[in-house]
């Protein structure tokens, strides 16, 4: 009976062991990244890049959204909702000091015209004639045709999540300067809330600023969703393209 009650005791032991580890390996996985976006489901045929988020700093999604964080995107008419938790873990470089997300979406490009004047300070943004790097991510290489080959000075772009403010990648604009005058921030033409590209870059083309200034209706900042039609989430901008616009100082 003595060895009977022994082995049962070993017995218990060792459930409770397996137990009590499988709950360790549970904690220590809850405290990572965990990912997801509608049960996994991404845009089919969407290019997707990394986007690196920190709790401490990000004003979309870290404090005071806390955990988990999440945000919406709209991609060819489909809503697509992404929630994440923000690493507890210091795994990543950064994660001690801000506890970090790594999330994984399409992105827009934002390209910034100087309209007769000079880029001051890029902010975030790369300058024209320079390739274009997801650089609050993993480094790679972003499609952005229109960068190259253009006056460093006087051109540069950007990127965030597809149809999102620059807030939610932790963007920031650039700014300008031009002589004589106060730069009044980015500006874009709509009409009926429609974004008119084609318009403006063709006044731009001609070096026309003084008719293009007279256009440009709709201010943008860093919390401005990027979007064709500004009354609709719905209507994502794969790529936008701003204007600096000026205020003459009067002597």
């Amino acid at each position: 009976m003595e060895r009977i009650g022994s082995i049962w005791t070993m017995i218990v032991r060792y459930l409770l062991l397996v137990m009590f580890g499988g709950v360790i390996v549970w904690a220590c996985n809850s405290a990572g990244i965990s990912v997801y976006a509608d049960d996994g489901e991404t845009p089919d045929g969407a290019e997707l890049i990394r986007f690196d988020f920190h709790k401490s700093v990000n004003q979309e999604v870290g404090i005071p959204a806390g955990i988990p964080g999440f945000f919406t995107y709209f991609y060819e008419g489909k809503e697509y909702h992404y929630g994440f938790r923000f690493d507890r873990n210091g795994t990543g470089p950064e994660t001690e000091k801000f506890g970090t997300a790594y999330v994984w979406a399409p992105y827009t490009v934002i390209y910034y015209d100087a309209a007769g004047g000079e880029i001051e300070n890029y902010g975030t943004a790369t300058a024209g004639g320079r390739r274009l790097f997801a650089t609050r991510g993993n480094g790679e290489e972003l499609e952005a045709g229109q960068n190259k080959g253009k006056n460093k000075r006087k051109f540069a772009a950007d990127y965030t999540v597809y149809g999102q403010s620059l807030r939610l990648s932790e963007g920031c604009m650039p700014t300008a300067v031009k002589d004589g005058y106060r730069f009044e921030g980015w500006y874009a033409w709509t009409d009926a809330g429609v974004v008119q590209e084609k318009e403006l870059a063709e006044l731009a083309k001609q070096e026309q600023y003084g008719t293009l200034e007279d256009e440009l209706n709709e201010k943008y900042t860093e919390q401005t969703k990027l979007l064709e039609n500004r009354e609709s989430e719905r209507y994502p901008a794969s790529s936008i393209t701003l204007y600096a616009k000026w205020d003459k100082i009067w002597e």
